[in-house]
């Protein structure tokens, strides 16, 4: 049933001036010119890591009196500037850099004409080392040989760094791209080939690579790849040929990305009802990378992590992750690439629907996985963690600078974003969803789109005020906590009902409260689940405070558990006699709330908890009522809470051995439930596998002195240890947690053994088991061994923090010996990532600095981060 709202709010109010103030401020390229297709032609030299270029831009020069073009360059030398139109041709007279606004200007002595012309020019760059712009990595063989490969990453602001270009989304254009490379190297683009001719009777041993017309595409989706590769490859359903590609001997690792590829883009095709408008996709794994893939069309680069999977070593949680990474990608082939935002104010219309989508295709392909139950531990969990801080911004934040985009890439444009999706699909129902869908890609492909388009295209179908609903969640940062202030049994002829009032305000991490002019109102669908109701009610709200009646099939002690299925990302704060009968609802055999519910209330309580909102001992209680619990996306958030809580009470030594023989209470009879390795003859299915790994990695913490525990552990160390290649001598899924029990029983010589098993280790997810292991180690002098190795250059600059993170969450010394590096080294740190990704060093800020709970901690960090 559904109790609703929407009448009071009027639909399409308010859009025009929305998209107005979007726009004031905003810094970007002179308007009177703009591409329509470029044709570069790189030539690379994989010996001084530099590259020579020629570019022919087709331009349209929009107005008369244009004197000088502007357009995009960094770090790059251009020469030989002309200008055709006609019969015109004009030599620029001036080309000068701002390096801070990133831009190269061209003058010439007379007005451009107006119309169609060709500007043409000669230029130099740097293949550098540092994972943006046309750069170069080191890949292995599988003899261990090095490889140098050469490759792409744009997304936001580094096309310019390859090549000059009008580098903004909306100034989409037709790229025509060649290559001049070695004859006995691959070469490919976003495009199949379109000739290839080999140059020996003018440069010896080199060859000509050409590439078809793109599509009209925006610059940060161009690539191109240089190297030795290896591949894999299948069509699709729909007559899409893909490949995979790899270093060297590594093929065989690309086959199960290949076919949840195949599988996805069949998928898309089919839910869009669009198809997807390339020939080919090509997905490559890329040495070094600093995000975990980039979805350039038709050339999809990824992290060898986050792409290839040995089948007989993978473990369930790097399956799930590469599944994840692929649809994800690809569903930004639609959203994003043929339909693009127009502005990086709304990049969270790439992310937001990629990151919803990467959930919905990987349950289609396996449901079996319960990913939607995963979604509220991930992305949802993620989202509502950066939302409650007072640091947050809205999904739809205004970007004056482009630069200021690399602020957005986080847990709001991707994970609330996603969150906002989910919640706006059970609002509207699958079909009018859908069919909004590919109303809006129909309608906008290959241009460019605003939020609006999108709540346009939803209020079409659904009949729904989509935009006016949806302003409340995209447009102003934070989400509601919703209160039950009141509750009153209610008795009818029809049987006991209860009457609930609710309050909504802005929940704020440190529960303080809104400022003077801070008060926040959310529209909010709220899905409730009654004990023994046949199906969910759903009551719609916009004002403070509401009420609303719910019968109890189950008599006066039913549980009621609002936001069922965690729907909506908000909190709720139970009253007690509530919140006791929810806890009945966990701790049956046979649970009736879902696990969705049963992780929303113990995570709704823990960040009340941490907002001072509820005893603390309250929340113990309610983990308690988990005792018989064995859902492997439960136990997982059950994980981050008592790991949450040990962090915070090993500063309260008279109450910390009892939360500990709590936790172990827990733990220990769930490891004895799912054992190290499956029962004979059964099936140990995904899940299990995923259960299995939580709750090894829990005991690693809370039972790592267990006599039982460091046998199984010590026994399954010293295999891998002597056997680094065998496959059954450690389950991948909890290999990280038996090297740490092995570390913190053990010392220097266990230390040595794991840095001498990373040199051996022949993927980047074996080398990853070792890099979040070593931080386990009980000494100051070996947690200095282990962050001066992190940063000795024996690790890729993309993985290098992961040690010093694992330092830091082992224990509060390992956090406190991370946090007097940071400062030591600083300047060491700056200088190894001088040009990377900002992403890079927020991680190591992230792995440095996250793991502290007292206020005066908070205030050191921030007043040297503030003056450094």
């Amino acid at each position: 049933s559904t109790q609703s709202t929407w009448g009071e709010i009027p639909r399409g109010m308010a859009d025009q001036s929305r998209r107005a103030a979007k726009k004031s401020g905003r810094v970007q390229l002179p308007t009177h010119t703009a591409p329509v297709r470029y044709s570069i032609t790189l030539e690379p030299c994989l010996q001084s890591f530099t590259y020579t270029g020629h570019e022919e831009v087709e331009v349209e020069v929009r107005q008369g009196g244009v004197t000088e073009l502007v357009l995009h360059s960094k770090e790059i030398s251009v020469s030989d500037v002309k200008f055709c139109s006609g019969e015109t041709e004009l030599e620029a007279i001036s080309v000068s850099y701002n390096l801070k606004l990133t831009t190269l200007t061209l003058g010439f002595e007379s007005a451009l004409p107006e119309g169609a012309g060709v500007l043409s020019f000669n230029f130099v760059g740097i293949n550098n080392n540092q994972m943006c712009g046309f750069y170069r990595s080191v890949a292995h063989s599988v003899t261990g040989e090095k490889k140098t490969m050469l490759s792409t990453q744009f997304e936001s602001l580094d096309a310019r760094r390859a090549f000059p270009c009008w580098d903004e989304p909306a100034l989409k254009a037709v790229f025509s791209i060649t290559l001049i490379v070695p004859v006995g190297l691959h070469a490919f683009s976003n495009m199949p080939e379109s000739a290839c001719e080999y140059l020996d009777h003018q440069k010896l041993g080199k060859k000509r690579i050409s590439f078809m017309d793109t599509p009209r595409m925006s610059t940060y989706l161009v690539a191109f790849c240089v190297g030795e590769f290896d591949f894999v490859q299948q069509s699709t359903k729909h007559g899409v040929l893909v490949r995979v590609y790899t270093a060297p001997g590594h093929a065989r690792l690309g086959r199960f990305s290949l076919q949840i590829a195949c599988d996805t883009l069949d998928f898309y095709n089919d839910f869009f009802d669009v198809k997807y408008p390339l020939p080919k996709l090509d997905m490559v794994a890329v040495a070094e990378f600093a995000a975990g893939a980039m979805e350039n069309w038709g050339l999809v680069t990824y992290r060898e992590v986050d792409l290839l999977v040995d089948p007989q070593t993978a473990s369930p949680q790097q399956r799930q992750r590469v599944c994840t990474v692929v649809t994800h990608e690809l569903a930004h082939q639609w959203f994003g690439n043929l339909v693009t935002m127009a502005w990086w104010d709304d990049l969270w219309l790439n992310e937001g629907f990629a990151a919803w989508s990467q959930t919905f295709a990987a349950d289609a392909l396996f449901p079996e996985w319960n990913m939607w139950e995963q979604f509220v531990l991930g992305d949802q969990a993620a989202a509502l963690r950066l939302d409650s801080l007072r640091t947050s911004h809205p999904i739809q934040v205004p970007i004056h600078h482009a630069e200021e985009v690399e602020q957005i890439f986080d847990a709001i444009s991707y994970c609330k974003g996603a969150c906002v999706v989910r919640m706006l699909q059970a609002l509207m129902g699958v079909d009018a969803f859908r069919q909004g869908l590919r109303n809006y890609m129909r309608k906008h492909q290959y241009s460019n789109t605003e939020t609006y388009d999108l709540w346009a295209a939803w209020e079409e179908t659904s009949g729904l005020p989509i935009s006016n609903i949806m302003a409340t969640w995209t447009e102003q940062m934070g989400f509601p906590l919703v209160t039950v202030t009141d509750q009153q049994i209610l008795a009818g002829p029809d049987g006991a009902a209860m009457k609930l009032t609710l309050h909504q305000r802005w929940f704020i991490a440190d529960g303080s409260l809104p400022g003077p002019g801070e008060d926040k109102l959310w529209t909010i669908n709220l899905v409730v689940n009654v004990e023994g109701a046949q199906a969910p009610t759903t009551f719609s709200f916009s004002s403070a405070t509401a009420e609303f009646t719910v019968p109890l099939p189950k008599g006066p002690h039913s549980w009621v558990k609002l936001n069922a299925g965690q729907i909506a990302p908000l909190r709720v704060s139970y009253p007690e006699k509530m919140l006791l009968e929810l806890r009945r609802g966990i701790h049956a055999a046979d649970p009736a709330l879902s696990p969705s519910d049963r992780l929303g209330i113990i995570l709704d309580s823990f960040a009340l908890v941490k907002a001072g909102l509820q005893d603390p001992a309250f929340c113990v209680k309610t983990l308690e009522a988990f005792a018989g619990e064995r859902n492997a996306t439960v136990w997982s958030g059950l994980s981050g809470v008592l790991l949450a809580f040990d962090r915070i009470l090993q500063e309260e030594p008279a109450v910390y051995g009892h939360f500990v023989s709590m936790a172990r209470g827990l733990v220990l009879p769930a490891l004895q439930s799912v054992g190290w390795e499956a029962a004979p003859n059964t099936v140990d299915t995904h899940v299990n596998k995923l259960l299995r790994g939580t709750v090894v990695a829990l005991a690693a913490t809370f039972c790592r002195n267990d006599a039982q525990v460091v046998e199984q552990a010590r026994r399954r160390f010293d295999a891998v240890v002597a056997a680094p290649t065998d496959s059954t001598a450690c389950p991948s899924e909890y290999k990280v947690p038996v090297f740490q029990i092995a570390l913190a029983n053990g010392g220097e010589a266990e230390l040595e053994q794991l840095f001498a098993l990373y040199a051996q280790c022949k993927t980047d997810a074996d080398r990853r088991h070792v890099l979040m292991s070593v931080g386990a180690v009980d000494s100051d002098r070996l947690r200095l061994k282990v962050l001066e190795w992190a940063i000795s250059g024996a690790i890729k600059l993309q993985d290098f923090f992961y040690p010093i993170g694992a330092v830091s969450a082992w224990s509060t010394q390992g956090s406190n010996a991370t946090w007097q590096f940071f400062q030591q080294r600083y300047h060491d740190l700056r200088t190894m990532l001088r040009t990377a990704p900002s992403g890079l060093f927020e991680a190591v800020i992230g792995s440095c600095c996250s793991r502290f709970s007292t206020a005066a901690m908070a205030d050191q960090i921030g007043a040297f981060l503030k003056y450094v």
